[in-house]
């Protein structure tokens, strides 16, 4: 039987989107943290395998909340498991630019992700970019080598790692404005935690170090953490416009920056911080753009798949 659209209220809260997001966003920062501190110890195909496996928990319940097992009903599962592949990608990129980086650092060349976002709307997906957009992604991408100033505090390879992050990111978001148009955002979700930990599943045996119980405790907080902080971004996404509660991502610097003085006693160079305002200030104007380009919005009925 074909999915019917049944018209469910969407309840408007930007308040509530907005503490969703900067809720959100501290988990992560929070996850970072334990993924670089135990990235000291063990291998990061451990990480990526406990950041997967334990996130289709909260990842399941996210599935059952949206209407149950048939919201995982899929047409489209080449396309979910490539969607996986380059979370994947963003994953082991992200942990190797933790560990390597402080944490402000990697939190802040990862910012280059909207940059990448608009520079492959074109090529990707054919959306027209504009003359505007092109000179902000110009003046964005100056910031990011002005981050990659080589110092004592980081290495290439740290900074590669999480500018590919930022790339990764970047495919992911447009492979995902394709998905939502027949999937359920909850299956997209489930599928992405699933494929992951299949494929990391074969390489564990090889790069596995047994924890201590208090490691493991730490290993499974990093899928849990993850978990929640994707379904309270959804959440943020589903109470307020995108435009409304993004910039409130940009709130990961100040966390990564507390975060990695209190921990690591890091504190950002003069060309991170140079680099990291141009790249935020970048970001924030990119978003304006969309909004205003976009015009007034209120969204639309929300609907919900049955039958």
């Amino acid at each position: 039987m074909a999915p019917a659209a049944e018209p469910e209220l969407r309840i408007e809260d930007v308040r509530l989107g907005i503490l969703y997001m900067v809720a959100s966003v501290f988990l992560f920062s929070i996850q970072n943290a334990i993924g670089k501190w135990l990235a000291q110890t063990y291998p990061i195909p451990m990480l990526v395998f406990f950041r997967s496996a334990v996130a289709l928990l909260p990842s399941f319940l996210l599935v059952l909340r949206a209407g149950g097992i048939s919201v995982l009903r899929t047409n489209r599962p080449g396309a979910q498991f490539g969607r996986a592949v380059i979370w994947g990608g963003s994953n082991v990129a992200s942990f190797f630019a933790y560990h390597l980086l402080p944490l402000a650092d990697a939190t802040a060349l990862t910012f280059a992700a909207p940059l990448f976002l608009t520079a492959l709307s074109w090529p990707l997906l054919r959306e027209p970019v504009g003359r505007e957009r092109w000179i902000a992604v110009t003046v964005g991408f100056t910031g990011v080598l002005i981050m990659a100033h080589p110092s004592g505090a980081g290495n290439w390879v740290g900074m590669v790692s999480a500018i590919l992050c930022a790339v990764c990111n970047a495919v992911g978001s447009l492979t995902v404005r394709g998905l939502t148009r027949t999937e359920a955002t909850a299956s997209i979700v489930f599928y992405t935690a699933l494929f992951m930990t299949l494929m990391a599943l074969p390489v564990l045996p090889f790069n596995w170090v047994t924890p201590s119980p208090t490691d493991l405790l730490l290993f499974c907080s990093i899928g849990l953490i993850g978990g929640v902080s994707q379904y309270w971004t959804t959440q943020a996404l589903y109470y307020a416009p995108a435009a409304a509660v993004s910039p409130f991502n940009y709130t990961a610097l100040i966390w990564g920056s507390l975060l990695g003085f209190l921990m690591w006693g890091d504190l950002p160079t003069l060309p991170m911080i140079l680099g990291a305002t141009v790249v935020t200030v970048t970001g924030l104007y990119l978003l304006r753009h969309e909004a205003f380009r976009r015009g007034p919005h209120r969204p639309a009925p929300r609907t919900r798949e049955v039958g």
